[in-house]
Formats: C-alpha cells, structure tokens, sequence
C-alpha cells in the first residue's frame, strides 16, 4: 500500500468514528444494518426500528448516509466503535452473575473477573513418561 493510499485509509477511519460518535446506538446499529440490504426499509424492519424513524433520523440531520458510505470503506472501524460503546453493558451484565443465587454461577463469574485481573492461576501439573525398550539401571 503506498504512503498515499494509508494517508487516505486513515483519514477516512478518523471521519467514520467522528461521525459513529455523533450517532445514537440504535442509528449505529441502522447502518451496520443498511450496509447488509438494498433499502433502509428492510435495514429498519432487520432492526426492528420503524422506517419513520429512519426518516426522522434523517430530517433531523443524523449522519446516516455519510457514514453509510465511510462504512462501505472501513468496516473495522465500526465494529470496534460498537464493541467500545458496549463494553461497560457488557461488564455489568457479567458481573450481575455474582449475585446469583446459584453459588455455581457465582463461583464461576468471580473466577472469571479474577482471572481478568489477576491472570489464570499456575496449576502444577506433573507427567509420566514410560519409555519401552529403555533400562534407566543401566547408565
């Protein structure tokens, strides 16, 4: 790729996640939809949205089909704008698992956090080598 060319790729994925900021998590989620099928109709249904909405959206001057076709350059870009925005839903629901009332759960979900923080705890492991054919008493 020429010094041109990723000039271009980067500022196109600086102008994509400007413009993801600016738009709501159900707008975001419209256009990943709208990139998948040929009319925003369709993209609203998928997303169970009402295409008035859409429309509204538009109106209102939310970027949709800017970042529509910034989207049609650099889908990564998305992806991780939507997995920063949903990092801490996620955490919260994770971490709801130590309050419930299965203990299994709850042991299972502090391990888990623990072993985020922490690192995986050392397990020793011991190993059994049988070599056919071999006398040890002979060396």
């Amino acid at each position: 790729m020429t010094e041109t060319n990723q000039l271009t790729l980067n500022d196109t994925s600086s102008e994509l996640d400007a413009m993801l900021a600016r738009l709501s998590i159900d707008q975001v989620r419209f256009v990943v939809a709208r990139s998948e099928v040929s009319t925003d109709k369709e993209a609203a249904q998928n997303i169970r949205v009402s295409p008035e909405s859409v429309k509204r959206w538009k109106r209102e001057g939310a970027p949709i089909d800017e970042t529509l076709r910034l989207l049609a350059h650099d889908g990564v870009v998305t992806a991780l704008h939507l997995r920063k925005r949903n990092l801490a839903k996620a955490m919260a629901v994770k971490v709801a698992g130590l309050d419930d009332p299965d203990s299994k759960v709850r042991q299972g979900v502090a391990t888990e956090v623990i072993e985020w923080e922490l690192g995986s705890a050392v397990q020793k492991q011991e190993h059994t080598v049988k070599v056919v054919g071999f006398d040890l008493d002979r060396l």
